[in-house]
């Protein structure tokens, strides 16, 4: 006797959605990747963060507008279920176009909450930490430069500790443990 296709684990869930958000910012499809998160969701980053779809929007559309796409790529996830709460700490890179080849912008680690909401496994919480400095060459069209833009460089954790999950793992800033 056959079965029909067998329904996605969570884990595989929560790997699409980090998935999604990659594919999501890369194409500046903004709308899905609001989508991802909660309505009180966050991002956080820079020690800036970014909480509901309102601020989410902006801090995406200002952070990822054409000329400064590229692709980002997160691996090595690793999932702690907690019933309908997922933990999940991975590695990510971010390469964006230079004036001669592809410039490695930035590489880290995603802190990660996500929780489920109907079939679907959404951010609450996601934090990106940087390890070590980024970006050295110019990257974006030639001659792109905003005062206005926060620089890529690593800082603390930004997440509120009442907003974080139980990873108690290390935190690298600056390539240090911390």
């Amino acid at each position: 006797m056959s079965q029909g296709p067998m329904a996605p684990s969570a884990e595989e869930q929560i790997r699409r959605t980090i998935a999604e958000y990659c594919h999501f910012t890369d194409l500046g499809d903004y709308d899905r990747w609001v989508g991802l998160f909660t309505e009180d969701g966050a991002f956080h980053m820079f020690g800036q963060s970014y909480v509901g779809h309102v601020e989410l929007r902006a801090f995406i559309m200002s952070d990822q507008p054409p000329e400064r796409r590229g692709l980002h790529l997160t691996t090595d996830s690793i999932i702690q279920l907690r019933g309908d709460q997922a933990e999940v700490s991975s590695n990510f890179i971010f390469v964006a176009s230079g004036d001669d080849a592809g410039v490695l912008v930035a590489a880290g680690r995603y802190h990660d909450v996500l929780v489920q909401s109907g079939d679907r496994w959404l951010f609450r919480e996601r934090e990106a930490v940087l390890v070590g400095p980024a970006a050295t060459r110019s990257w974006g069209p030639r001659g792109y430069e905003d005062p206005d833009v926060t620089p890529w460089f690593a800082v603390t954790r930004a997440t509120p500790p009442d907003r974080r999950g139980s990873y108690d793992g290390p935190v690298f800033v600056g390539g240090q443990g911390s």
